[in-house]
């Protein structure tokens, strides 16, 4: 009886979870578009809607307005207004630490994963203890002038928010390089190890 149960549980936790997490988005969603949406149907339909269809509306709106952005910033006006806009708010001391770093972050992960070279082990925080990290690039400059060994730059993410981690540099020798791609990688430290991509090494 308990094993059915915590399998029910492990199945049914994740579903609900997600559905309450958008549900959540769609709320804030909605309490901006409020105002406009019930003015609009007072005005022009006559009629008071309820607040869980002015949230499905407003999430509507939200969807088409990121479709909408998506299509201006592929042609060449797009870009150069969004270029403006960006030049502007990286003006701002404060904002622009905060804009540049998460633009970055997530060009990385969803847009440029090309970034990262191979996903790799290092040992850390000791030896014998071994964590998942992204060859990022040869090190170079001052900083392979002044070590002993030749390192590379290594990018180690934190559970479970992969845009956040560690830059450490590796000597060559101490990596160990795995076959697993990039995706099925950040899939496995965004679930904490529950979501383990398979051995390709022995499916190939």
């Amino acid at each position: 009886m308990k094993k059915y149960f915590l399998t029910g549980l492990v199945i049914i936790l994740p579903f609900f979870l997600t559905i309450y997490i958008i549900w959540i988005v769609f709320k804030i969603v909605g309490r901006f578009f409020t105002p406009a949406i019930t003015k609009i149907f007072e005005t022009y339909v006559a009629i008071r809607i309820p607040s869980f269809a002015i949230i499905l509306i407003s999430a509507v709106v939200t969807l088409f307005l990121i479709w909408v952005i998506g299509i201006l910033a592929s042609n060449f006006i797009g870009k150069k207004f969004i270029t403006f806009a960006e030049n502007l708010l990286l003006r701002v001391p404060m904002a622009r630490g905060i804009y540049d770093s998460i633009r970055k972050l997530i060009n990385v992960f969803f847009v440029n994963k090309s970034s990262f070279k191979r996903v790799v082990l290092i040992e850390w925080p000791r030896k014998g203890v071994y964590s998942i990290a992204f060859i990022t690039s040869d090190a170079m400059g001052e900083v392979q002038e002044k070590t002993k060994e030749e390192v590379v730059n290594v990018f180690m993410p934190t559970t479970p928010n992969p845009t956040t981690g560690f830059l450490v540099l590796v000597p060559k020798q101490d990596i160990i390089p795995l076959d697993m791609s990039v995706d099925d990688a950040i899939k496995l430290i965004i679930s904490g190890g529950i979501v383990v991509p398979p051995n390709r090494t022995q499916n190939g």
